[in-house]
């Protein structure tokens, strides 16, 4: 009999199941998307019932298409957001939205963690730079402006234990690798911090257990078969943070491979063979937290706008590439990376920014925001399509910088997965400029195959995670980096990293924040 193992990617703003065989190959598969809420400016929250109502319909899709008997689907594991967390009470019932990795209520607690620790000593004991985006300040904005909901909740919870607990799983544990964002973690023992929850009046009983091993954690119930697709009895295996179960999904599985993910955001990871020694990396830049591999340490960097640049190029700038696209039923970014290859290496000169909505790794500035640099009149849609491309590109190369200084040697590879790796021209361009070897994967979607791999291995289906990526993950071979086009990146590198530094330092980004904050109360002119 052949095995087929599930794996659930419950992203931010939809969700994919796919069906892998114990080759890799996708067999069936299923999408649907749901919505985030915006209640105020700045937040981000999500409906945990409308996020299951989209995984059982993109489970559907996928269980209903498979050509198999769903019997033979022998394991799910899941993929889940970090730094997303609900309040649940006993009955595993939410007690307010989720609230979201990306949302940002928490400016005044991350004050508070300046305050009480500093960046050194914040950093030194999470292995992470202090930021609004994590669980720990929003879980102190939850206690101090939400106190009733703060006194009823049973626990704090990730995505992943309410969706397996939704599936039917009725095992109370947290994956440390889907608690990277949350903030709260020892950096070397990979477990809570006590100085951490003491210091900010938070109560470490409200967290679940960790789990620090793949093993079994349930069985799909009746109800969650009915709903889904899938087989009642099915194992249920935790996976892990979306993009440790992606860099499991891309193999990368010891020192020196990287994996790096062009979504809406971009996340690079890099598996650390041992704990990071964080006295020599408080200047690093670089965040550490735990493999979805038991045992072993990751580090990342994150441009918080990657293919949310692109679209955002599409949708104000793209319509003719949008109408060429839809009568002749191409991809409309396929024809804009077409546009961007008409510019020469380096656009003439125009160099964009896409700081979006601030700058992560390894520089860490909240207030950060795009724009050009370098426009003149012989600049051209081509130009500025290219000049994207080559932005967050610049941008990604900060943290391969970063995170080869942490580790201490280049990376032999990097491999790149999500959207933006379908386009062989802007996976030439990031190995131009990275000057490193890149990668893509023939299966993109590596946090639902690194899902599938982590539940069939929980499941006791699949040996380990070495050997199944050694049978599951595959590569379309190398991308050499054009030592030539290289060296003109290297300039223009350079400016864009002179410059960045040279408007953070002068407070022209919070400068800009302060006014924009002023004018937001001021009436629109007529």
């Amino acid at each position: 009999m052949s095995k087929y193992f599930a794996g659930i990617d419950a992203g931010t703003t939809g969700a994919s199941v796919i069906i892998f065989d114990g080759t890799g190959k996708m067999i069936s598969s299923g999408y649907r998307e749901y919505r985030t809420k915006h209640p105020h400016p700045g937040w981000v929250d999500q409906d945990m019932h409308e996020l299951w109502a989209g995984i059982c319909d993109a489970a559907k899709q996928a269980t209903s298409s498979f050509p198999g008997d769903v019997k033979d689907i022998v394991s799910i594991g899941v993929s889940s957001q970090r730094g997303s967390f609900i309040p649940i009470d006993q009955s595993w019932t939410p007690l307010s939205d989720a609230i979201v990795w990306s949302d940002g209520r928490s400016n005044k607690q991350t004050a508070w963690m300046k305050e009480e620790f500093g960046e050194e000593g914040y950093y030194g004991i999470s292995g992470l730079n202090i930021s609004s985006l994590w669980v720990y300040p929003k879980l102190m904005w939850l206690k101090e402006n939400w106190p009733e909901i703060y006194r009823n909740t049973w626990k704090i919870v990730n995505g992943q234990e309410w969706i397996l607990h939704q599936l039917g799983s009725d095992e109370l544990f947290a994956d440390p690798s889907a608690l990277n964002y949350n903030g709260m973690f020892d950096i070397q023992t990979l477990d809570y911090s006590s100085e951490l929850f003491s210091r900010a009046g938070l109560d470490l009983d409200l967290m679940p257990p960790l789990l620090h091993e793949l093993r079994p954690v349930g069985e799909v119930s009746a109800a969650a078969a009915e709903a889904t697709g899938f087989a009642k009895g099915t194992v249920l295996s935790p996976g892990g943070g979306d993009q440790q179960c992606a860099a499991v999904g891309s193999g990368v599985n010891r020192q020196g491979l990287a994996e790096l993910s062009l979504g809406t955001a971009a996340v690079m990871v890099a598996q650390l063979d041992e704990a990071p020694d964080m006295a020599q990396n408080l200047q690093s830049g670089v965040s550490f937290g735990a493999h979805a591999i038991p045992g072993r340490w990751d580090m990342e960097g994150t441009a918080h706008a990657a293919g949310e640049v692109l679209r955002w190029w599409r949708d104000t700038y793209g319509q003719p590439e949008v109408r060429a696209a839809q009568e002749l039923d191409l991809n409309p970014y396929d024809l804009i990376t077409l546009e961007a290859a008409k510019a020469p290496v380096g656009s003439h000169g125009l160099i964009f920014f896409p700081f979006f909505n601030s700058q992560a790794n390894p520089y860490f500035h909240d207030n950060a925001r795009g724009g050009m640099l370098g426009i003149t009149q012989i600049h051209t849609r081509a130009h500025a399509a290219r000049a994207v491309l080559e932005g967050v590109a610049y941008e990604l190369r900060m943290s391969v910088e970063a995170m080869e200084n942490a580790m201490g040697e280049p990376f032999e590879t990097i491999r790149l997965s999500g959207g933006g790796a379908k386009s062989l021209f802007w996976s030439q361009v990031q190995a131009d400029i990275y000057g490193r070897p890149v990668e893509r994967l023939i299966v993109s979607e590596c946090a639902a195959l690194g899902a599938a791999i982590l539940g069939g291995v929980g499941a006791g289906a699949l040996p380990s995670v070495d050997t199944a990526i050694e049978n599951m993950v595959h590569t379309r071979g190398f991308i050499y980096p054009n030592e030539a086009n290289h060296a003109v990146y290297n300039e223009y590198y350079e400016i864009f990293k002179k410059a960045f530094l040279a408007w953070a330092e002068a407070d022209v980004y919070n400068d800009l924040a302060a006014v924009n904050e002023k004018m937001a109360n001021v009436p629109a002119a007529n």
